[in-house]
């Protein structure tokens, strides 16, 4: 349980087990007969998981800033342009929003 939430704060494993739509895609055939697109991040079609994933390292970015094996998930947040990364928080937001209403 603490790897697959994290819910340890990293005690168990070193690096949270989050994963974007794209990940998954690649991990098997998962999304090959899902209605989202894992190579969208936002807009209609988009793959939940992509801009999911993206407000959770944005979230936790402040802990994860000396941990090396989250480097590279870090990097490429931070080298989206600022507008680019607003639209996927917003998105993320309303998704969560969808996802978790009564």
């Amino acid at each position: 349980l603490g790897m697959a939430l994290h819910a340890d704060d990293g005690l168990m494993a070193s690096k949270p087990y989050a994963a974007s739509g794209k990940y998954i895609q690649r991990q098997g055939d998962h999304c090959k007969t899902c209605r989202y697109d894992p190579k969208k991040t936002t807009g209609n079609g988009a793959c939940p998981y992509n801009s999911l994933y993206w407000r959770f390292i944005n979230r936790h970015i402040d802990r994860w800033q000396d941990n090396p094996r989250m480097a590279l998930s870090l990097r490429n947040w931070q080298r989206k342009p600022a507008p680019e990364r607003e639209a996927i928080l917003r998105w993320a937001d309303a998704e969560h929003r969808r996802l978790t209403a009564p």
